[in-house]
């Protein structure tokens, strides 16, 4: 029963012991990982490190668990309790009656009772503290408390990689989407279609890459918006190909029905993925036509051949242009009459752009390149008009505008002008 009792107060002061050593590696650790995550947050500071805050809490679990196998790893023993039991002034006496307890001999009896009393007298000499000295946990403390301020401060740096792990992901998202359809077109080119087919689907596999290049060096929202823009309209023009290439298929011999089948989904993905850029750059240019040809119908009391459908002007007498065309039109049919060529109305003035009759295509040069000293003019209610077709404002407008968004598809332009000739046209649809 005594050697019973002997042990269990080993045991408990093993188990203290034990408790304390897991107490002040892991306030030591934490001190360790707290300081490494002061240092990430200093580094978000001046360099875009997004992860920072992840990182400090990352170190600090690492550091902490580092801290508990540590422990258990160099547990106290009840042998080591013993003697450190011994320390507090029982001169060897516990140790060498723990390692006696299985013999019965007249000596060890003796040495064992002693050791027994010695610690039931004494046993309040026995202390140990289980958190280290009050230095250590204010330490841990003030480093968190640091770690965190500097998490919470705001700055230009931190901003900018938000931005830049936003614009990554999604730069990320479009270049899955990329590799999927170029693996597509891939397959859909070693079909049996015609070269002249597989030229052009290689072409698009070439546009798709120069887009895949354009997503792995944006580095800003702005440049990740050009990108998307870019890509969207290539998809918008992709699809309208790959969907006249279907339908040739299909009324063909040379290919089999799968073919025209996987190129018509393939069509119909690339044109839902490239819909966005579709109705903001050849949709605009599509109701900039159609509000001109009504107003054209609606400003039939022009004698002039054009009159409904170039007046621009308004009620107050102000010039109109590009969609208002067609609203102009119909307020000119109200109340008047027209009295000349391209005179809407006697009191409004309006301009007409003029197109020649023969249109040439020289380089980068179209029109009439021959007899234009030839070309006749006369004097109208604003200004000079040239004899020859004339045209509307807008659908000249909107031609310019369809070459100028298949220049940014085929990447003729710098990329830094892109939104720049995109928000300029987009000036007159508004």
């Amino acid at each position: 029963m005594e050697q019973r009792a002997f042990v269990k107060m080993i045991h408990a002061f093993q188990r203290r012991m034990n408790i304390a050593s897991v107490l002040q590696k892991s306030i030591a650790a934490l001190c360790i990982g707290a300081a490494a995550g002061i240092l990430f947050q200093a580094a978000a500071l001046v360099v875009p490190f997004y992860y920072a805050s992840l990182y400090s809490g990352l170190v600090l679990a690492l550091s902490l668990l580092t801290a508990l196998v540590l422990a258990y790893v160099k547990r106290i023993s009840p042998e080591q309790a013993a003697l450190a039991m011994d320390s507090f002034g029982f001169d060897e006496r516990i140790i060498t009656a723990y390692e006696c307890l299985g013999q019965e001999s007249v000596l060890v009896r003796l040495q064992r009772e002693d050791a027994m009393n010695q610690l039931a007298e004494h046993q309040d000499r026995i202390r140990l503290a289980l958190l280290p000295s009050w230095k250590k946990p204010v330490l841990l403390l003030g480093f968190l408390a640091v770690m965190s301020g500097l998490a919470l401060l705001p700055s230009a740096v931190k901003e900018r990689a938000r931005e830049l792990h936003e614009v990554r992901k999604e730069a990320r998202e479009q270049m899955k989407e990329l590799d999927e359809l170029a693996s597509s077109i891939d397959k859909l080119a070693q079909e049996e279609i015609s070269q002249e087919q597989k030229n052009t689907l290689q072409e698009m596999l070439g546009s798709l890459e120069a887009s895949r290049t354009e997503f792995e060096q944006a580095d800003s929202a702005k440049l990740l918006s050009a990108a998307t823009n870019k890509l969207e309209y290539k998809y918008a023009m992709m699809g309208s190909e790959l969907e006249e290439f279907a339908k040739r298929l299909r009324d063909g011999v040379a290919a089999s029905p799968m073919t025209a089948e996987s190129m018509q989904v393939l069509a119909e993905r690339m044109q839902e993925l490239g819909g966005m850029q579709l109705a903001k750059g050849t949709g605009a240019q599509t109701g900039s036509n159609q509000q001109g040809q009504s107003g054209s119908q609606n400003g039939q009391g022009s004698s002039g051949s054009q009159a409904g459908q170039n007046g621009n002007g308004s009620q107050n007498g102000q010039n109109g242009s590009g969609s208002q065309t067609g609203q102009s039109g119909n307020q000119m049919s109200d109340h008047s009459k027209g009295s000349g060529r391209g005179v809407g109305s006697d009191s409004i003035p309006h301009d007409y752009v003029s197109v020649p009759n023969d249109i040439a295509d020289s380089g980068n040069l179209t029109g009439n390149v021959a007899n234009h000293e030839a070309s006749e003019y006369f004097r109208a209610q604003n200004g000079l008009g040239w004899e020859g077709e004339h045209t509307t404002y807008e659908s000249v407008l909107g031609s310019y505008e369809q070459k100028a968004y298949e220049g940014i598809a085929a990447g003729q332009y710098p990329s830094n002008m892109e939104e720049v000739i995109k928000e300029y046209f987009s000036s007159f649809n508004q």
